[in-house]
């Protein structure tokens, strides 16, 4: 920049400009002309005019923004916390309508078996740790109206029994576990055996109805009923479904895999039947 002030071509410009300027004053005092009707000044105006109209709008419109920037602001937040807002509302929405629909399918299991008392539902408050056969424990206990070894069911079927009691609070044993042994069966064939579990029927989340007929007619996909026979369970409840039948390894009897109707891996509202026809009194969970 210094180099092209010092040099000849800046001279010569800044001369061109002095004559210019000085022709221009001429003009104006002893011709009485104004600088605006020249001609020639109009003609090297005009580019000089454009930009600096264009200059100005720019600067007007960046000043407007910079005005209006905080009130661009605070309508984007008070948008942004109105859609939050929408989102909560809809999650809430499904939320509740997910929990109607299955306070709806209890009430509908208290309609189809009259003979039950049942609790309110209750929410599953966590799983046991390291246990395979998917215990958990519920927000209920005695003062709820539970007692030892009552039935544990799901919307959907049979889940366990409680094996632990506490003022507010239950473990529930699930129907997964070799601790708890039921009698089940199914309707169609009037087949009967005893479902238990075990650790490796468990590993696929299934137990096994075991002592069947070694020509069992079971196929799969075949409904599998409590019987009520010991008086732990209520009889004619789902149990879940025959995904397999083969045969003991004493080749004596068959057995069938059965896989429970109740997800015991995601369960989130439990139902305990506190009474029901043909219960027995003290009846022990090894039954």
């Amino acid at each position: 920049m210094l180099n092209f002030l010092k040099s000849r071509k800046c001279k010569i410009v800044l001369w061109v400009l002095a004559l210019l300027i000085g022709l221009m004053l001429y003009a104006v005092f002893v011709g009485g002309y104004t600088i605006s009707s020249i001609g020639i000044f109009k003609t090297i105006a005009a580019p000089f005019q454009r930009a600096s109209s264009a200059i100005s709008q720019r600067v007007e419109y960046g000043l407007d923004l910079y005005r209006k920037a905080e009130d661009y602001y605070e309508e984007n937040r008070a948008l942004r916390e109105e859609i939050n807002a929408l989102h909560t509302e809809l999650a809430d929405y499904e939320a509740t309508k997910e929990e109607l629909e299955r306070l709806q399918a209890f009430i509908g299991i208290k309609e189809k078996h009259e003979d039950y008392s049942m609790t309110a539902p209750f929410d599953v408050t966590g799983y046991l740790t390291n246990d395979p056969f998917c215990g958990f424990t519920i927000d209920g206990g005695s003062d709820d109206g539970i007692s030892l070894y009552d039935p544990v069911v799901s919307d959907m079927g049979l889940v366990g029994v409680i094996t632990e009691l506490g003022v507010h609070t239950a473990t529930v044993t699930t129907i997964l576990s070799p601790e708890l042994s039921v009698s089940a069966g199914t309707r169609a064939s009037g087949e009967r055996g005893v479902l238990t579990g075990s650790v490796s029927m468990a590993l696929n989340g299934r137990c096994k109805l075991q002592y069947l007929n070694k020509n069992t007619n079971l196929k799969k996909d075949r409904v599998i009923l409590t019987t009520g026979e010991n008086g732990l369970f209520p009889a004619g409840y789902v149990i879940g479904y025959v995904k397999e039948v083969a045969m003991d390894d004493t080749g004596l009897t068959a057995y069938a895999a059965v896989e429970p109707a109740s997800d015991m891996k995601n369960l989130s509202l439990v139902v305990v039947i506190t009474d029901f026809s043909g219960k027995a009194e003290n009846s022990d969970v090894q039954q």
